[in-house]
């Protein structure tokens, strides 16, 4: 008999056992299915080399964005200085203010795009600004605030977590710039530049910008209304957020209005007023138990609108060193999930460059193009998926497709199989659906109990002509591994020719 099986999304906090869906789902992407229930996965692209550049050190936050002519434009920060990725030969190029700077470790630079300035802040030093359309040199914003995040509230710079010659160490402290002027910090009523502290929510870890801010406290999250002179904003704790707030600030990222965040207790999203957990009974318990949560100053996150995902780089306990091992995908127009292998510590939100033939020669040879070149990395100012390691160097995720895994939920086989005796089933075949070429092996995984060690058989490739990939063996309860390499484009479900073993 053959039986159909879908792949569904990825629980690994479920037991396997009658899982709704996958227990592996690795270096693949989850997308929408053919029905309720089901995932279609897709391959994950390795990285390729973009640009062989250097930083003086470790990057600890960057920024992508336009200058007033829409051209594209890449900052990135270090310990000891800021950076510009130069157009003309993908280098990095310091454009720091005269003295540098000292980052103190555990801090981080944080930017913001203000009209044609950015401003940068790293709590360790006086914030810099650079004009996006000369991006020559940076310099001192001013010397009144330092602080730890910031964004852009309707005409005000928004700082938060602050520090200041007076006051000294506010982490609840929310304080902003004049109307239209990210220069002046001085408090008055014409300007109505200010501050608000915000109490018994913890510190602050956030801030997300827009017609209305939205303040991420450790155990609270506050709603920043302008109301105009003399109150400036008002700040309302969100109803739906009492006691739950952002356990991780490098784990915040807006997306298409959406602003998720990890709690103490998992994955939420923010949107509108309104927080849901989104990884509930699916991958909270699985992440929180791999996590190294004493490194999470190492993790970032960064989008693809085009396909709907967001990405979390983290180390797990396993990783060695500052590099992140471990990448979390979440689909936020599906709520599935997956994980991948990270081969580059930092991933990052950025811009295609635009480029011109004879700038190509700065890759050498044909064969090192990270890209074909139909990509839409070459017209320049396309979203992408950057990522670096920790000397600076610029990758895609271009390159050739990984090996992704994908792993059904354990079943006691033959109740599916009608008018069976016994409970034991012979496997003899089982087909992968999905579409593309490249190679396909597919690993039996049994045991007789569910409490008994399972045992796997060698790796089977899938027949080219027939599909399937050929077994013979028998036990309880069954699961199926699948290995796909090459260009595959899609993976749906599978098939398994099963009977029961005392008909043989």
């Amino acid at each position: 008999m053959v039986i159909t099986g879908a792949f569904g999304p990825w629980c690994p906090d479920l037991p396997a056992l009658n899982n709704p869906g996958v227990t592996i789902a690795r270096n693949v992407t989850p997308g929408i299915g053919t029905q309720p229930g089901m995932v279609t996965y897709h391959p994950m692209r390795g990285l390729s080399l973009y640009s062989d550049t250097v930083l003086d050190s470790r990057p600890l936050g960057t920024l992508v964005g336009r200058d007033k002519s829409s051209l594209a434009k890449v900052y990135a920060g270090t310990k000891n200085s800021l950076f510009k990725l130069n157009a003309n030969d993908l280098k990095w190029k310091n454009i720091s203010a005269d003295g540098g700077y000292s980052t103190a470790d555990g801090e981080r630079w944080v930017f913001a795009e203000f009209g044609d300035i950015v401003a940068a802040f790293n709590y360790s030093n006086e914030p810099q600004y650079i004009q996006k359309s000369q991006d020559i040199k940076y310099d001192r914003l001013t010397s009144l605030v330092r602080a730890r995040h910031c964004a852009v509230v309707r005409d005000f710079l928004v700082v938060a977590n602050t520090l200041d010659a007076l006051d000294g160490q506010v982490p609840y402290r929310v304080r902003w710039s004049a109307v239209n002027n990210p220069f002046d910090w001085n408090f008055s009523q014409q300007t109505m530049a200010d501050f608000q502290d915000i109490f018994n929510g913890g510190n602050i870890m956030g801030v997300v910008g827009g017609e209305a801010g939205y303040i991420l406290m450790e155990r609270s999250i506050v709603k920043m209304s302008f109301m105009g002179a003399p109150l400036i904003f008002q700040f309302d704790q969100l109803p739906s957020a009492m006691g739950k707030g952002c356990s991780v600030a490098e784990s915040i990222i807006t997306v298409e209005g959406k602003t998720f965040f990890l709690s103490v207790d998992g994955f939420y999203v923010l949107e509108g007023d309104q927080i849901r957990p989104i990884g509930d009974g699916q991958i909270n318990r699985y992440f929180l138990n791999n996590v190294d949560d004493a490194r999470y100053q190492y993790m970032t996150v960064a989008s693809d609108p085009a396909k709907k995902l967001v990405y979390w780089s983290y180390l797990s306990k396993g990783a060695s060193g500052e590099e992140a091992d471990k990448i979390l995908i979440y689909n936020y127009q599906t709520g599935n999930w997956s994980e991948a292998d990270a081969t580059a510590g930092y991933i990052f939100n950025s811009l295609s460059l635009p480029w011109t033939i004879e700038q190509l020669d700065v890759f050498g040879t044909i064969e090192k193009v990270p890209a074909p070149f139909d990509s839409p990395m070459w017209a320049g100012g396309d979203a992408m998926l950057w990522a670096m390691d920790k000397t600076g160097k610029i990758f895609i995720f271009g390159g050739t497709t990984m090996r992704g895994l994908i792993e059904t939920q354990e079943q006691f086989l033959v109740s599916s199989i009608s008018d069976a005796r016994g409970e034991r089933t012979n496997v003899n075949r089982v087909r992968p659906l999905y579409h593309g070429t490249g190679l396909v092996q597919v690993r039996g995984g049994h045991r007789t109990n569910v409490y008994d060690a399972l045992t796997y058989t060698e790796s089977v490739p899938v027949n080219d002509k027939s599909g399937w990939a050929y077994f013979r063996y028998q036990n309880k309860f069954h699961r199926f591994r699948f290995s796909f390499e090459g260009e595959w484009s899609e993976a749906m479900g599978y098939h398994i020719e099963a009977f029961p073993a005392g008909d043989r």
